[in-house]
């Protein structure tokens, strides 16, 4: 993806967050500074910022018109063939730039699906030189989405959470001399989980490995919407015909099936179905020998994109080739094992889970998928107990090992961008670099977007917050955690409404995870009932004060030292930690008591609007310097929150 340099007038503050929000979604790395003044070390960061771009995004507005910095801008960016002009709100260009085409952003709320942003999309790629070619080829064939090689699919509890989705595996990877051709119809597909018909009922974990290294195939076929593998897979034993299904998925395409696994056979049963008009356009039983299981994976595939192939647009026959992520079917059969044991969770199973993907590693030093679950592993397992390694350095070595064989896997870049970001002072700059690697190796690994809107979020750039955010849902709209997150960045935002609907989506699936950061907001609403239920349920230890606690939030101003040390006693005796419980720090305005040491990653407490008062203290200063955001903040520009006082001061909202 490009460089690019954004410039902008200071009044269009807003819209332009969300421009380079949207941008950095896309993958491109955007330079800009919210807070440019004038000055010699201003004008050498911005020239070497300009000199160092593929493109220079000139925002032309009202105010940008009148502005010398955005000229100058504008003037180098002319000069040296990298200009890219747009409009927010309809303004002309100033004379001696009216001559390029501006495009036109007015009235554009974010959405990178919009006209404008593709339309903008498209002259970076022709600046940045990575615009597609416009010779097309005689004998086109179908488009697969793949990077080089197949992609196999912390101490907080959140950071263990994410982990169970973790794996998406790719179980090998289409040729890539396909060449791209437009579909001409909305074509969508879920694969349901694959039945395990064995007679011991002890092969699920092979069933499910062939249903996801099926999904992560068709995922890259161009033109097919392809349903995540939590939304398909949470179809698992409901008593829905394909009908209700196939609208809970929002899909028009069903692949379903069944395998029998005996000793060295293998008996898979597969079909795909028009789920309009309940027809099965494709039927196969496969009895093999289990050591064809990568060729029948292959031959469902093909016999699948066949069969759409003309709702797909696509007139040339050309198979589809899948390269294997091991030949090695032990190594391939333990790694299903070791996948399986880790998205059950537990501490039992993670711990086992480890161990399979060292046997597996050891096995097969290659291996790079194997490695790429081992780092997954390691980076989660101080989250369950498993603290007798330094796991933290050992998943670095895993990702990095996995990276050394297949450079193109993405989940090892975004494990290495999540272990990074445990590490205090956090390494920002280094942990949002491996996020974005892994967002353009593979834009559907939505635990990288998770990521990154995580990081966003806790440097307090909310619009990118969101973005990151919002292109999770927009490849599994039912991932909880993004839900979860989104809702929190519309709550820092002041847009209670819309938090509280993702909320409300969350409850209706059974997740409640941080719900104690609405509770001020059902405060204000009056609420005392749901707030002492939320209190009741987040903050489970016997006799809790949740009276006192509940008070602390309403009448902050009415807090005394006694009462937090009256909480300390009580905390001594059922024997809770709560230097790690910032919420309740923070309710009790407890300040000196919180530190980078029992942070512990909770950044969705650092920027609610309830908690305002901390942000104005001398402890959050202190705190956001330990955490490295300062240090950040100053070398990349302040969120929108925060004002610079001085060289050496600031003050955030």
């Amino acid at each position: 993806m490009a460089k690019l340099f954004l410039s902008y007038a200071r009044q269009d503050h807003a819209i332009v967050e969300k421009l380079a929000a949207a941008l950095e979604a896309a993958g491109h790395d955007v330079w800009w500074d919210k807070h440019i003044k004038a000055g010699s070390v201003y004008e050498h960061d911005i020239e070497a910022a300009l000199k160092d771009a593929d493109a220079a995004i000139v925002a032309w507005s009202g105010d940008a018109v009148q502005s010398a910095w955005v000229k100058d801008e504008a003037a180098f960016a002319r000069d040296a063939g990298k200009l890219v002009p747009i409009s927010l709100d309809g303004a002309e260009a100033p004379l001696g730039f009216r001559q390029y085409q501006t495009m036109g952003f007015k009235g554009w709320k974010g959405d990178s699906n919009a006209a404008a942003f593709q339309a903008l999309q498209t002259a970076i790629a022709e600046k940045s030189g990575d615009a597609p070619p416009t010779d097309t080829p005689s004998e086109p064939s179908p488009a697969i989405k793949l990077p080089v090689a197949a992609a196999a699919g912390v101490g907080a509890l959140v950071i263990a959470i994410a982990a169970f989705f973790l794996f998406q595996p790719r179980g090998g990877a289409p040729d890539q001399q396909n060449a791209a051709i437009q579909p001409t119809d909305d074509v969508s597909i879920a694969v349901l989980p694959f039945a395990d018909m064995s007679p011991e009922g002890n092969q699920e974990y092979f069933a499910d490995g062939l249903s996801e290294e099926l999904l992560n195939v068709l995922v890259r076929i161009d033109g097919l919407k392809v349903a995540s593998r939590t939304s398909s897979f949470s179809m698992r034993d409901k008593n829905m015909n394909i009908g209700e299904i196939a609208q809970a998925l929002n899909v028009n395409h069903i692949v379903e099936g069944s395998i029998r696994k005996s000793n060295n056979r293998i008996r898979v049963t597969a079909q795909l179905i028009d789920t309009h008009t309940d027809k099965h356009l494709w039927s196969e039983t496969y009895d093999r020998q289990l050591s064809d299981i990568f060729r029948i994976q292959d031959e469902i595939a093909n016999s699948i994109f066949n069969a759409l192939r003309s709702e797909l647009g696509v007139e040339k026959d050309t198979p589809i080739k899948i390269k294997p992520a091991t030949e090695n079917l032990t190594a391939y059969e333990l790694y299903l094992k070791a996948r399986e044991l880790f998205t059950a969770r537990g501490k039992a199973n993670v711990k086992d889970s480890l161990d399979l993907f060292e046997q597996i590693t050891q096995m097969q030093p290659d291996y790079a998928e194997a490695w790429e679950g081992l780092a997954g592993v390691y980076a989660v397992a101080s989250s369950w107990g498993i603290t007798d390694r330094d796991y933290s350095a050992l998943s670095l070595d895993a990702a990095r090992k996995a990276l050394e064989i297949d450079p193109s896997l993405s989940m090892p870049y975004a494990v290495i961008g999540l272990t990074y970001r445990t590490h205090y002072p956090t390494p920002w700059e280094e942990s949002l670099d491996n996020l974005k690697k892994a967002v353009a190796n593979d834009p559907s690994n939505m635990n990288a977007h998770l990521w990154m809107g995580m990081n966003y979020m806790g440097l307090g750039y909310h619009d990118r917050a969101m973005a990151a955010f919002d292109a999770c849902l927009d490849i599994d709209p039912a991932f909880n955690l993004c839900r979860k997150y989104k809702s929190i960045v519309h709550l820092f935002r002041g847009e209670t409404d819309e938090a509280m609907a993702l909320a409300e989506k969350n409850a209706e699936s059974g997740y409640f995870n941080d719900f104690d950061v609405y509770i001020p907001v059902v405060l204000a609403q009056d609420d005392r009932l749901t707030a002492f239920t939320i209190s009741r349920f987040i903050n489970w230890w016997a006799k809790f004060p949740h009276p006192d606690y509940i008070d602390a939030l309403e009448n902050p101003d009415a807090l005394t030292p006694q009462r937090f040390e009256a909480l300390e006693v009580w905390a001594s005796e059922r024997k809770v930690d709560l230097l790690d419980k910032t919420n309740i720090i923070l309710a009790y305005r407890a300040y000196d008591r919180i530190s980078v040491e029992g942070f512990d990653n909770d950044y969705e407490d650092l920027w609610l609007p309830a908690f305002g008062h901390f942000r104005q203290s001398p402890e959050f200063k202190s705190l956001t310097a330990a955490l490295g955001l300062t240090d950040y903040w100053r070398a990349n520009g302040f969120p929108a929150q925060c004002e610079i006082i001085s060289e050496t001061d600031f003050v955030c909202q």
